[in-house]
């Protein structure tokens, strides 16, 4: 019984619902004192909790000398009237969320108009918002990105290369610099080098080091965004920082090139 009672749950039951609908189908019909005798539910409870069971289309309910009666729906019946109440439920939440998000999007455009001294610094955690930043750098790069790519990857080689070769066609230098250290087996290895190539026969310029500082981008001697390691938990971090600001990007340019300068090429890591 519990184990039929935890996978009706799943569906979205609570255990007094999927306990209640288990006892109606164990009889013809039921009125909810007899429910409660044969249940762990209050005759109270029973009654608000048949109530949902019927609106939900899980059971059906009918008056008979002047008793309410309930009776369970067949299960593959039920369940799916439950399944159906649900996507109407979503479906009526996506139609409000489309409705509210126009107007708040005026909201947060207003927040992006005012002033604030410090509006060239922008901190994101949210891994969407991090993605959808970095594609929106690389597109609207005019003349050249240095990147830092390192593990794990916030937005994958295979993911990415489709951009970068728009990017390339714009006539936009791309110069990366790839990190080794988490490459374990000759396969990852393998299974990088290939990515690299053609990542290098779309025309970018790349080198690799075993180990790297931080996650960066460099757009136009303009932007910069980077992403550092978390040294309280040790743990993997997305929190990153945007800076719109040409004399911050260009010290980092300038990092950039002292690794590029001792940075291995492709075919001298292939070896």
């Amino acid at each position: 019984m519990k184990e039929k009672i935890s996978k009706i749950k799943e569906l979205g039951l609570s255990r007094r619902e999927a306990e209640i609908y288990l006892a109606l189908l164990t009889k013809k019909e039921l009125t909810a004192p007899e429910i409660a005798k044969i249940t762990s539910v209050s005759r109270t409870k029973c009654y608000e909790i048949l109530q949902n069971l019927t609106k939900r289309k899980v059971c059906n309910s009918s008056i008979k000398n002047k008793l309410k009666y309930f009776s369970a729906i067949e299960p593959k019946i039920a369940f799916q009237n439950l399944l159906d109440v649900y996507e109407d439920d979503l479906n009526r939440r996506k139609s409000i969320a489309e409705k509210i998000g126009s107007d708040l999007t005026e909201l947060f455009k207003g927040k992006m108009n005012a002033n604030d001294p410090l509006d060239y610094i922008e901190i994101i955690t949210d891994i969407g918002q991090v993605r959808d930043r970095w594609f929106n750098i690389q597109k609207n790069a005019k003349k050249e990105l240095l990147g830092f790519t390192k593990q794990p990857y916030i937005v994958t080689l295979e993911e990415n290369i489709e951009d970068e070769s728009k990017a390339l066609q714009n006539k936009v230098m791309v110069k990366g610099i790839y990190e080794y250290k988490e490459i374990d087996s000759p396969e990852e290895k393998q299974n990088l080098i290939k990515m690299l190539l053609a990542y290098q026969e779309l025309g970018e310029e790349l080198r690799l080091v075993k180990e790297l500082p931080m996650k960066l981008v460099v757009s136009d001697e303009k932007i910069a965004m980077f992403t550092l390691d978390d040294r309280v938990s040790l743990k993997s971090s997305i929190t990153t920082m945007i800076i719109d600001h040409p004399s911050f990007a260009g010290a980092l340019k300038k990092v950039f090139e002292s690794y590029w300068a001792s940075a291995i090429t492709l075919e001298e890591f292939s070896k």
